[in-house]
């Protein structure tokens, strides 16, 4: 997976950068069909906000946390990421479920 880190107001350093990257790879373990993520971090007065956009099959899932301290709000958007991709593999399991139960009730010509 493709991660691209972008610093808003304030200078990114390697270890705040290796940090988002490797929790970010951690939701790997979730899906493994995660194509690219884009975190954007910024600094607004005393409130660190981050922005996580992953790019999967077909869609984009996006996820938002803001947090007086720029590592909890890290682990804030990688937890509600996780809630995210865990629904939408739910909702893509179900929805191939459903299609073969469809299959079976079909009446036959």
């Amino acid at each position: 997976m493709d991660i691209k880190i972008t610093a808003r107001h304030f200078e990114l350093t390697d270890a705040l950068r290796d940090y988002a990257q490797k929790e970010v790879f951690t939701l790997k373990k979730y899906f493994d069909h995660l194509i690219r993520g884009h975190m954007i971090l910024s600094v607004e007065k005393h409130r660190q906000a981050v922005e996580l956009v992953i790019h999967v099959w077909g869609t984009d899932l996006a996820s938002r946390a803001e947090s007086d301290d720029m590592y909890s709000a890290i682990d804030e958007v990688v937890e509600k990421m996780e809630r995210r991709i865990k629904r939408y593999k739910a909702k893509l399991r179900n929805h191939k479920q459903n299609s073969k139960v469809e299959e079976q009730l079909a009446p036959e010509e």
